[in-house]
């Protein structure tokens, strides 16, 4: 199978998986009621929750030049931040086409190699990974007793067990876990599949030390933390734009937010379109958002981002096109 149809039936099957989810969440749907909602909205708060993400972006930008320092580059952060547009700007029409438009859009600034470029968006690829892994683990903590229902199928049943005995159960499942990993390591050694996945882990702690390389390693970790509070306040003001899930607290936001980031990550044109939507309604029914609400929520802030994406993304293309090479 030769590299242009493999890259085919990848880009065939990204489609499928984003029309698949957009049918499951939008068929049946009362475009009338939907459309109300949306009229209804108070956009004052997703003014704000955009400027917010905005923010998030800046960091972004900015914690990028300390990781060209170490390679001899010295890059404006607006021109970073350009760079960075441009990438989330190509995202809506080429699926996980951002990174390379984002290395290209430095190449033309700043004459980084577009290879160099893609070690610097694997390092904070992984970053974002950790801080991701983190927030899940937050939410698990959090939101322990709401997630257990919704996984066993009994959202808002009391249940036969207490939370501190489905604790002690999920202790004694990772506990054994370790224990029967421990016992059969050995034999684990010989499986393809198991030396693969060690391949891989070096390779991410790998990166993650790269780190060490950057001038002030705890500015960047302090810039990481930042950008994705910035991406959780977003969410956050935005609830504050309709009746019905202005009541959710920052710990429910949380949550929402986490599954949200998931249904981004699942391969899907349009930035998450489809898959963003299901995730984000699915949590806000577990706190009883209605699924017309959740619905409505998630179009409304998935839209609002690509019009600023794309406006913004539109015009540092242009921004980037315009400039001599030096």
């Amino acid at each position: 199978m030769n590299s242009q149809l493999k890259r085919g039936i990848q880009y065939l099957a990204i489609f499928a998986i984003g029309a698949a989810f957009l049918f499951l969440v939008f068929k049946g749907t009362d475009w009338a009621d939907l459309w109300q909602k949306i009229h209804e909205t108070n956009y004052a708060w997703i003014t704000v929750g955009m400027l917010v993400a905005m923010l998030s972006h800046w960091l972004r930008a900015y914690r990028a030049t300390m990781l060209y320092q170490p390679m001899g580059y010295t890059v404006s952060t607006i021109n970073s931040l350009h760079a960075v547009l441009i990438g989330y700007f190509m995202n809506y029409f080429i699926p996980r086409g951002g990174e390379v438009s984002r290395c290209a859009s430095l190449l033309k600034t700043d004459q980084i190699p577009v290879e160099k470029g893609l070690g610097t968006v694997i390092t904070e690829r992984l970053v974002d990974l950790v801080m991701l892994l983190i927030i899940l683990g937050v939410v698990f903590l959090l939101q322990f007793e709401v997630l257990y229902q919704y996984i066993s199928g009994q959202a808002g049943a009391s249940g036969n067990n207490s939370s501190f005995t489905k604790y002690v159960i999920l202790l004694v499942a990772v506990l054994a876990g370790f224990i029967l990993f421990w016992l059969f390591r050995s034999k684990l050694n010989n499986w393809a599949v198991y030396q693969k996945l060690l391949t891989k882990l070096k390779g991410f702690a790998q990166g993650l030390t790269s780190i060490k390389q950057v001038k002030q390693p705890l500015l960047f970790l302090a810039l990481s933390a930042g950008i994705w509070m910035c991406y959780i306040l977003m969410m956050y003001f935005c609830f504050f734009a309709m009746s019905a899930t202005a009541h959710l607290n920052f710990a429910q936001c949380l949550t929402v937010f986490a599954m949200g980031t998931i249904g981004v990550v699942i391969p899907a044109p349009g930035a998450g379109a489809g898959t963003y939507h299901f995730a984000v309604m699915q949590g806000l029914l577990l706190f009883g958002v209605a699924e017309d609400d959740g619905k409505a929520y998630a179009t409304i802030v998935h839209g609002a981002q690509m019009i600023m994406f794309i406006v913004l993304g539109g015009v540092s293309s242009l921004l980037v096109l315009s400039k001599r090479k030096k």
